[in-house]
């Protein structure tokens, strides 16, 4: 299973595929992910937007943000404030999310996500 942050449901909800190698892997995403990709549809206010998220929400799984997650997410940005790096907070949650699930995230965003020690980040390019 691979955790999908924003920037990699974007790029799948739009038909492109990662250098990395999906195989048969289950894709899943954070309901945070969901939020974005909401917001993103009230935002820009399309309705083909709409069903196409509506369409790509049906074929991933969803985890709710728990208490586990939330721990986790704490623990991250406790770490990232130590070291005065930290990434914003959807991208330290979708981290503590994914660290808190033992998955790995695909994202376009590797500058952010290698920064949190232990998560497992597959490029999605290069």
């Amino acid at each position: 299973m691979i955790f999908l942050d924003s920037s990699a449901a974007i790029h799948l909800m739009r038909g492109e595929l990662p250098d990395a190698p999906l195989h048969e892997e289950t894709l899943a995403l954070s309901v945070l992910v969901e939020m974005e990709l909401m917001l993103g549809v009230l935002h820009g206010g399309r309705v083909k937007e709409a069903k196409r998220v509506e369409t790509f929400m049906k074929q991933v799984q969803v985890f709710d943000f728990d208490r586990p997650a939330a721990r986790k997410c704490a623990e991250v940005l406790a770490d990232l404030w130590s070291k005065g790096k930290p990434i914003g907070d959807i991208d330290t949650q979708i981290a503590g999310h994914a660290l808190s699930l033992g998955l790995p995230v695909l994202t376009d965003n590797t500058k952010h996500f290698r920064r949190v020690d232990g998560l497992e980040v597959i490029a999605w390019s290069g």
